[in-house]
Formats: C-alpha cells, structure tokens, sequence
C-alpha cells in the first residue's frame, strides 16, 4: 500500500512539475531575438532532478518544455528541445547520484568532514550544474546551427542561454534549499 501511494505520489508531482515546467517556459519569458528567450523553466527542470527520481524528472523537464515550444508556435524545436532537456536531466542527475552518495557514505563513516562547496553548493553538485549548462547551451547552438545552416546567427544565442542557464541554476539551488527547510524535506530526494 505504501509503495502505491508512493508511486502515485510521484505520478502527481511528475504532472505538477510537468505543467510547471510548461508554464515558466511558456508564460515566464523574456523575447531577445527572433528565435530566442530567456525563461525559468530550466529552474524547474533542475528542481525536478532533486524531489523526482529519475525516470520521472526524464519525462517532466523534456516533455514541459517540448509542449512550450508547441505551444509558441516552435513545434520544429519540439524533438531538439526534448532531447537537450533529457540530457541535462540525466547529465545533472548523474552528479546528484554522486552528491548524494559522497554525503551517505560520509555519514555512514561517521565523518565530521563535509563535502567542499562552490558558492554554498557541494563541489560535485556544483560541476554537475555547469556540464548540464553547457549541454543545455552547446546543444541548442549545434540545433539551430543544423536546423538554419548557419553558424553566426546560432552564436548570437549562445550568452543569453548561458544567462538563462545561470539564473535557472541560482533559482533552483534557492528553491530547493526553501523546500528543504519545510516539511516537504522527508519527500526530497536530494538535500544538500
């Protein structure tokens, strides 16, 4: 019984996170170009990584984020946009895994020793923030540069999807850690 409500628990907060996912790219926006802007659903796929596990936060980060692109009227960024958000979920997720396990194994040994931190986040959270980000920018430049067949106007993108990677990582680490100080924090599966 218990693992049935977990289950639906976790169908729940996948649709939840899903639909908010949807909503921060598609209502939280910023145009800065023809075919770019800035938005917050990137928060939110992070978020997902660290309250879902895994195979749920796979199908709320792309499949959000594919349905804004639907939505705005992008559907040919629809596939693009589903794979690049998987690979950030499973890319920051595989860090998480290693977070999490560091700080498990150093509780089991009784350490008093903590994790080494980069600006308040453990040092292997904080390198799986920046190889996600990268994957995130890198891969809608090599998108855009196969969907147009040109390289320069899909550079013009780049700093403005590392800003937006940038805020999404600050707002996630504040979010999750507002969550953690709630009673939500027995259900997160990640807790720095």
């Amino acid at each position: 019984m218990v693992q049935r409500n977990k289950t639906v628990s976790n169908l729940v907060l996948t649709a939840l996170l899903t639909a908010l996912t949807l909503l921060c790219t598609f209502l939280l926006k910023i145009p800065v170009g023809p075919d770019c802007y800035i938005h917050l659903g990137d928060a939110v796929i992070f978020i997902s990584v660290m309250i879902l596990p895994r195979r749920y936060a796979c199908f709320a980060g792309p499949v959000g984020a594919g349905l804004a692109d639907l939505l705005v009227g992008f559907a040919f960024w629809v596939p693009w946009t589903f794979f690049i958000k998987l690979f950030v979920v499973l890319v920051y997720g595989f860090f998480i895994d290693r977070a999490k396990s560091a700080k498990e194994k150093a509780a089991l040994s009784g350490s008093e020793k903590t994790a080494k931190r980069i600006f308040g986040i453990p040092k292997i959270e904080f390198i799986g923030f920046l190889i996600a980000c990268v994957i995130g920018v890198l891969g809608y430049f090599g998108a855009e540069w196969i969907l147009f067949g040109q390289w320069v106007p899909a550079a013009i993108c780049i700093p403005l999807n590392c800003i937006q990677m940038g805020v999404a990582v600050v707002i996630s680490v504040l979010v999750s850690n507002a969550l953690a100080r709630t009673g939500y924090r027995k259900d997160m599966l990640y807790i720095r």
